[in-house]
């Protein structure tokens, strides 16, 4: 727009003094007309697509993104799945239609059609939060699944649990197909099979559900890894409701680290769900004011949290 080299402009930005005066007139003259067309182009909308707000980790993130969005003048608009592909393709259409300057997404499971084309064609800058939607050039932020879980196993093990079941999450998702993999790693380096997996869907009343069915056929676990908090209190009520003593009988571990965890003293892989939000709404309003901002990965650490669901092993 001015003609002017981009060591200057950002000269002029940095130090002024160093820097012609009308040289500094013509590039805050193109600078406040960006500005206005910045200003009659945005919407100032930000569409989030959660897979279920009544989990508690989600609204956590929400906490996150809510911080900084305020201080930009922001207006959220929140759109609940309910972990249903066609649900999100739908918010997705209605986030295009009110001009929405861009979404974080968390997906459900299956990838939308819509959301493809979007990527593809770089329609509205889009940041995936949690989980990976299996699509190349992103931008993601998300935590070590992997390892946390890792390191969740690796502290049953070193309480003398073999017996160990891995009570996953939906299926084909990111966050349990990484941290099924973290599981597995774990045991087979203390080289111990894996005895049990099963899947929950991430719900809690999904995991009660599932772990009465199998203490009516017989569930024969030392210890339960659950691939998040709500699965994990699920299973304690119902094993507590089968009597079977929490840590006493079977140790049980979470992830997440939602505040319902503390007050059921559960030990639990704990995520930084506040700083996953920030991140995922600052990489978001990057994109949208440079659509050429590099895609990037962002993999945030996790760390487990020792409470009292677990002990160990009784010979």
């Amino acid at each position: 727009m001015t003609g002017i080299s981009i060591a200057t402009v950002s000269r002029a930005l940095s130090d002024p003094q160093k820097v012609k005066y009308t040289t500094r007139l013509r590039i805050e003259a193109a600078m406040r007309e960006l500005q206005n067309q910045s200003r009659q182009e945005k919407s100032g909308i930000i569409g989030i697509i959660f897979p279920d707000i009544s989990n508690q980790f989600f609204p956590l993130m929400l906490a996150g993104i809510d911080s900084i969005s305020s201080s930009y003048d922001s207006t959220i608009m929140l759109c609940n799945s309910n972990g249903d592909v066609q649900s999100e393709e739908k918010s997705l259409r209605k986030l295009l239609d009110i001009k929405a300057d861009g979404i974080i997404y968390i997906p459900a499971g299956d990838t939308p059609a819509l959301l493809k084309e979007i990527i593809d064609n770089s329609i509205i800058p889009v940041v995936f939060l949690d989980r990976a939607p299996g699509l190349k050039s992103i931008n993601l932020i998300t935590t070590d699944n992997r390892n946390g879980m890792y390191q969740a196993a690796r502290y049953l093990l070193t309480l003398g649990h073999r017996k160990i079941l891995y009570l996953g999450g939906k299926e084909g998702t990111s966050t349990d197909e990484e941290r099924l993999a973290g599981f597995s790693e774990a045991l087979q380096e203390a080289g111990v099979g894996i005895t049990g997996i099963l899947h929950a869907d991430f719900s809690n009343t999904k995991a009660f559900s599932v772990i009465k069915e199998g203490l009516a056929n017989g569930l024969g676990y030392t210890a339960i890894a659950a691939a998040n908090d709500a699965m994990a209190l699920g299973a304690i009520k119902a094993l507590r409701s089968s009597g079977i003593r929490i840590p006493e009988d079977v140790s049980i571990i979470g992830y997440d680290d939602i505040p319902s965890s503390a007050l059921a003293e559960l030990t639990t892989v704990r995520q930084p769900f506040m700083e996953m939000g920030k991140s995922a709404i600052m990489q978001l309003y990057a994109a949208i004011a440079d659509a050429h901002t590099p895609k990037k990965t962002t993999v945030l650490p996790s760390s487990i949290v020792i409470r009292s669901s677990c002990a160990v092993l009784k010979e």
